[in-house]
Order: C-alpha cells, then sequence, then structure tokens
C-alpha cells in the first residue's frame, strides 16, 4: 500500500509541504488543446515526456488523446516508459559508450524504440550490438538546423551518413530530425517565427535532398512548445516533439505560449514571521531552492498577494502585499512554478489535484534516472 493513499481526499492545504501540486483540470484541458492543433495542421504529435520524467499516466493521457508515441531525453527514461507498457518510443539524444548500447539494444528487443545518431563512431558500435543481439534499432540522423548543439549539417554530410545507415546491418534508418531550441525565448515573435521556420524549412530541404537521391523517409521530427506552430507550419515535418505545453509554467507563458495554461505549483508554508523593526511585511517559508528551480528567477505568488524577493537553500523571504490579510504561522501560500523541467526533478511524488482536493498521489518515476 503507498504511504501517500492516506492522502486522497485532502484538501490541500492539510498536506505536509513542500509539496508540488499539478491542476489536472488544466493538464487535460492542454492536451486536448495541443491534440487538437495538430490535428488542423495534418501533423502527428510525439509528445516530450521529460517534462515529467516519463511518469506513465501523463503519457498515457497524451496516448489516449491522440499522439502517435513519445520522445525522451535519456535512454533510462525510455525504459521508464517501457516498463509501464508503452512501445513507441523516441530517444531525440545520441546514446553512446557501451554499457548504454547494450541497454538499448535490449530495450529494442520488446519496443520500436527510435535514437538520434550523428556520428560514423556511434553508428557502428549500434549497428555490432544490435547484430550481436539480433535486433533491429530505428534510428535518426539529427541536423543541424542552427542550435549548434547536436547534429550532422544538412545535405551533403547529412546524406553521407544516411546512406552509410541504409550498408549498416542491425540499424533501419526512420528519417530525420531536428531542434530549433535557440529560438525558445526570442522576445520578437515575428523574428522567432521567421527564424523557426527557416530552421524547419531547412530540415525539410535535408528530405527532399534525401528523396531525390532516391532515399524514403519515413519521419521528419522536431519542434518544442515555444516554436510548435511555425514548426507545424512548415509543409513536409511529419511530428512535433513539444513537451512543456502540458504543464507550461509561468516563463512560457510570458514567453508567449498563452493558449495553455500553468498547471504546477509548489505548496510552501509559513514558518516564521519575524518581530524585528522593518519586518512587518515579511513572512519566512519553508520552500527553498532545494525545492523549486530558480533558473528563470524567482517564482510568482499564486496566494496569498505578496512578492517573494529571496530564496535560499531551504527557506524564502516573501514581502506581503499592504492590502492582503497578513499570514500566521502554519498558513499555507502556493507559488507558480517558473521553471517546469527543473522543478519536476526536485520532487519524487506529485499531487494530482482535482480543484483544491487530492485526486491521486503520483510517484515520478524517472525521477534520479540520469543515465
Amino acid at each position: 500500500m503507498s504511504s501517500h493513499e492516506y492522502e486522497v481526499g485532502l484538501h490541500k492545504y492539510d498536506l505536509d509541504t513542500p509539496a508540488l501540486l499539478v491542476d489536472l483540470a488544466a493538464v487535460e484541458r492542454n492536451i486536448r488543446t495541443m491534440a487538437d492543433l495538430c490535428r488542423a495542421a495534418g501533423i502527428s504529435l510525439r509528445p516530450h515526456a521529460k517534462i515529467y520524467k516519463a511518469t506513465a499516466v501523463f503519457a498515457w493521457m497524451q496516448l489516449r488523446a491522440g499522439a502517435i508515441g513519445l520522445t525522451v531525453s535519456k535512454l533510462s527514461e525510455a525504459e521508464t516508459l517501457a516498463a509501464a507498457g508503452i512501445r513507441d518510443i523516441l530517444i531525440a539524444n545520441q546514446v553512446v559508450g557501451s554499457r548504454k548500447v547494450q541497454r538499448l539494444v535490449n530495450l529494442a528487443a520488446y519496443t520500436d524504440v527510435i535514437v538520434a545518431v550523428d556520428s560514423y563512431e556511434n553508428i557502428q558500435m549500434l549497428s555490432e550490438m544490435a547484430q550481436a543481439r539480433a535486433v533491429q534499432i530505428g534510428v535518426l540522423v539529427e541536423v543541424n538546423i542552427g542550435n549548434d548543439r547536436c547534429g550532422v549539417e544538412p545535405f551533403g554530410p547529412a546524406r553521407r551518413m544516411v546512406k552509410t545507415i541504409l550498408s549498416t546491418p542491425g540499424l533501419r534508418f526512420r528519417g530525420i530530425m531536428g531542434y530549433d531550441g535557440h529560438l525558445a525565448f526570442v522576445e520578437n515573435k515575428v523574428e522567432q517565427e521567421q527564424r523557426s521556420v527557416q530552421a524547419y524549412e531547412i530540415l525539410v530541404a535535408v528530405k527532399n535532398d534525401l528523396i531525390e537521391s532516391g532515399i524514403p523517409v519515413e519521419i521528419v521530427s522536431g519542434g518544442g512548445s515555444a516554436t510548435y506552430k511555425s514548426a507545424c507550419s512548415v509543409h513536409g515535418l511529419t511530428e512535433l516533439q513539444a513537451g512543456t505545453y502540458i504543464f507550461n509554467d509561468t516563463t512560457y507563458r510570458d514567453n508567449g505560449l498563452s493558449e495553455f495554461e500553468c498547471a504546477l505549483s509548489v505548496l510552501a508554508t509559513v514558518v516564521s514571521r519575524p518581530d524585528r523593526p522593518g519586518a512587518e511585511d515579511l513572512a519566512i517559508l519553508d520552500v527553498g531552492r532545494k525545492s523549486i528551480s530558480l533558473a528563470y528567477g524567482f517564482p510568482e505568488v499564486k496566494h496569498p498577494r505578496g512578492e517573494v524577493f529571496s530564496m535560499p537553500q531551504e527557506h524564502s523571504r516573501l514581502r506581503i502585499q499592504p492590502d492582503s490579510p497578513p499570514p500566521k504561522i502554519g498558513d499555507k501560500v502556493e507559488l507558480w512554478v517558473k521553471d517546469a523541467n527543473g522543478t519536476v526533478i526536485l520532487f519524487d511524488q506529485i499531487y494530482a489535484m482535482r480543484g483544491d482536493v487530492v485526486e491521486a498521489v503520483w510517484d515520478l518515476h524517472g525521477r534520479g534516472k540520469v543515465t
């Protein structure tokens, strides 16, 4: 029996803190919104599961809404989804090193896993170990479309790599992928859209170059939450990898992702009201940077009215608004999550809320799985 079963049915203010909360109604609406948008655009959705660390309940919610499969960053996340019965998984990263490749070929024995490649050394090891295990691994050639991280260069270099894969036993060429992550937070939205379209037009041009060389291309994969509209507008992209939209956060919201609701918050408790001159509007909370990511700055206060202006490791300093009732010791304060990816990984469980009541408590099974 789960040690958290007794919390189902509790009001959120009765929970121990810090606690990570997710608004289920908002998540359900976000999933439907993205699924409908992709259907209208004629593009398949393969959402990225790194945002919820491969917690299968969220993955199944997306699959039931029409997603064709899932995307992950880590081999361990793929293994976590596979253990929950999910078969169609794209690892949108290179899996390198003999121990990891051994795990990958084992995974390929009972799933339809696909992995990104961008080097001949990696291709050779994948081939050797796939043959030894008598499996076939699906691969996408990652193409650099401007993010300047991983990826082979477009056209000639990409074409040569694909031809190598086609003649390499144990591997099955499935297509190509690219990512415009360098454009996620471009402030000028017209510029962002133009540059994103240009990036994905490069990816589609690589696909057309391969087809003209007599090579069929099944998958052209890319896109993220920040630029999903521009990605979907490029004819020839076959699937979208967006992930953050399911939870959204205030950073993405403030950068234009307003059609998706912010669904994540962290609940804290007032543990001190300092009694000294100048501290009349100060409350100390039991949540610090070990429980909420500060990658993009201090979190906004959802309730009550106030402003977090300092956050050491285990505490926060909250300045209370003059028109807000002063909180007492033991009162709860709810903070919006400003960095969903960076905050989810700090918790072992997430409280699934229906309104203000706990509907379920879910273990974040991929939490801590970094290989």
